[in-house]
């Protein structure tokens, strides 16, 4: 896939606000029919547990491009839910009618496919029991990597502008001015765009689009994962400092030790930049660590009392 973004489209390159639930809905579904290696831990949890309407789902989200009325743009689980509830008959079949025949299913995925209003409502009813035992579960979870991800990608356009945002998307984006690259490049016509809005996704493992009837294309992507560094940092704190001070806060001090931002430790610690903050503040407050701004960029380095708490420690 290649997205063309011209001089005039690079103005309207955006980034969702947070976690999009329709998104990670659709990503989620596929990660069920799949089988993909990545997140088997939640597959495993969830397999006995779906509702007895996921048939009609993976109908609706199977191979090829998911129906755009079931992607509405940003919002919440309940806004997203009451678009789709919204959506016009006609549309609907449009929608619809590319997909197979639903052979095997309830009767109800039948006259979706027709225009039904009243499954439509059922339709709504199955996403949000899908949700429900799927995804709330771990919505937490969810919010933080993809907060974690915009955080990332916002420094990114403020150190680098529109260039250093997307090329920040590699290695599942590449950014070949003034092509948008995903996969082996295609000499074949590129996707001409209005903008992107990227759409960071906990539960997706590559990049998809769905095409915009008037604005930019939303392009959803693999949010970024726990930083390699972040696992070698837990796996060598020491026992005796996770005990002291819980495991996060032990892992920001070996993180310290190297100096670090406040976003650096967000990434690498897989929670927002406001809970870093916090346990940073707390640790400064104790003595361990000290903190000094530069220009925009908080960075932090442990003190002798935190250096000397790390080594004791350690041995």
């Amino acid at each position: 896939m290649r997205l063309e973004l011209k001089s005039r489209d690079l103005t309207r390159v955006g980034l969702s606000n947070a976690a999009d639930p329709c998104w990670e809905l659709a990503s989620s579904v596929r990660l069920l029919l799949d089988e993909e290696v990545a997140f088997g831990w939640w597959r495993r949890r969830v397999r006995g547990r779906l509702p007895e309407s996921f048939p009609v789902l993976r109908w609706l989200y199977g191979p090829g491009e998911v129906p755009e009325f079931l992607l509405p743009a940003g919002g919440d689980l309940a806004s997203g839910l009451a678009t789709v509830l919204g959506t016009p008959p006609d549309r609907l079949r449009a929608a619809l009618a590319a997909l197979p025949e639903p052979h095997g299913l309830p009767p109800w995925a039948a006259a979706l496919r027709s225009g039904s209003d009243a499954a439509l409502s059922r339709l709504v009813q199955a996403l949000r029991e899908y949700f429900m035992v799927a995804l709330a579960p771990h919505w937490d979870t969810v919010r933080a990597r993809v907060e974690v991800d915009r955080q990332a990608r916002i420094q990114a356009l403020a150190d680098g502008g529109v260039d250093g945002l997307l090329a920040t998307l590699r290695p599942v984006l590449r950014w070949e001015p003034p092509y948008l690259v995903t996969g082996v490049a295609s000499p074949g016509t590129p996707r001409r765009t209005a903008g992107v809005l990227l759409v960071p996704t906990y539960f997706a493992v590559q990049p998809w689009i769905v095409p915009g009837s008037a604005g930019p294309v939303r392009l959803g992507y693999p949010a970024a994962a726990e930083d390699s560094r972040v696992r070698r940092a837990r796996h060598a704190t020491p026992r005796a400092l996770a005990a002291l001070l819980g495991p996060t806060r032990a892992a920001a001090m070996v993180l310290a030790a190297a100096g670090c931002s406040t976003s650096d430790l967000a990434a690498r610690l897989g929670v927002t930049p406001s809970a870093a903050s916090k346990h940073m503040s707390v640790l400064r407050a104790a003595g361990l660590i000290a903190s000094h701004r530069n220009r925009n960029t908080v960075r932090h380095s442990l003190t002798p009392l935190g250096m000397a708490l790390v080594d004791g420690a350690s041995t």
